[in-house]
């Protein structure tokens, strides 16, 4: 068999390799071969060189690898260089809701954008309850205790020792209204009527 053929059947077996996902060799070309045989062997052994740099990044990336760069003018791996363009976006407005910024939403990614943005907006309603929460334990606290008042007008003692209203106190502490009405005992005591 000639040098020809032999590289020919070599190409064979690699560009084989490469559709069944394998990573062969590049192609020894033997002195004198053809000029259109090395130069097809020449590109084979460009693809070859493709593949493995595409592989080490795709790799890399589908570890979650994010620091690993993509292979210069590679186009096996356009499409792979923008995910890794939006997942390291992705990171970092992670870390921005992980800071607090809820305002953070992702507009690409399809279903994934959707779901992303829909746990971001689960977040920020916890949070807007547990300060809610927080600020009603903290009108707890300051009601909590004993609470200085007349045995006579039920005036209550405030922090600055002046003697207030029980609706002026809670109103100021509990942040809570009133709505007066009269109760049937001090309607018949002031009317004479029930």
């Amino acid at each position: 068999m000639s040098d020809d053929a032999l590289t020919i059947r070599a190409m064979h077996e690699q560009i084989e390799s490469l559709a069944q996902g394998g990573l062969p060799e590049p192609v020894a070309v033997p002195e004198g071969t053809d000029g259109e045989i090395a130069g097809l062997c020449a590109s084979l052994n460009g693809l070859i060189t493709a593949f493995r740099d595409a592989q080490g990044f795709v790799t890399a990336l589908a570890n979650g690898k994010l620091d690993v760069a993509p292979p210069y003018h590679n186009q096996l791996v356009s499409r792979f260089k923008q995910l890794h363009a939006n997942l390291m976006h992705l990171t970092w407005q992670t870390k921005q809701i992980a800071a607090g910024d809820y305002s953070q939403r992702v507009h690409f990614m399809g279903d994934f954008a959707e779901a992303f943005n829909t746990m971001i907006e689960a977040l920020a309603e916890k949070k807007r309850v547990e300060d809610s929460l927080r600020e009603a334990l903290e009108t707890v606290r300051q009601l909590q205790g004993i609470i200085p008042i007349c045995m006579y007008c039920k005036k209550i003692r405030n922090d600055n020792d002046y003697w207030d209203k029980l609706e002026n106190y809670l109103t100021a502490h509990a942040e809570v209204e009133f709505s007066h009405g009269i109760c049937p005992e001090c309607f018949e005591a002031r009317y004479g009527e029930r």
